[in-house]
């Protein structure tokens, strides 16, 4: 964003992990993260996508607070039994 966030300013916190086969290869292929990175344990999530998880956020004068009266279920068993 490149710059300052000042109160009113509302954002968008989107971390998340993608497992992305072809780009795991090539990584692979050229040793990049080699000593840091499990390619072998990588190969069974190839068939899982990604996952995102999103909370907009308001920049306030003290500090910063989620929007919303509640927040989406991002624990493993909470999302499993939000989906069933």
């Amino acid at each position: 964003m490149a710059r300052r966030l000042v109160p009113g300013n509302v954002i968008t916190d989107e971390p998340g992990i993608y497992f992305i086969p072809a780009l795991i290869d090539k990584w692979k292929a050229e040793g990049t993260g080699k000593g840091f990175v499990n390619f072998d344990r990588l190969q069974s999530y190839y068939d899982f996508g990604g996952i995102r998880l999103e909370d907009d956020v308001l920049v306030t004068a003290d500090g910063a607070r989620r929007t919303g009266p509640n927040r989406l279920p991002i624990l493993p068993d909470d999302v499993e039994a939000a989906m069933s």
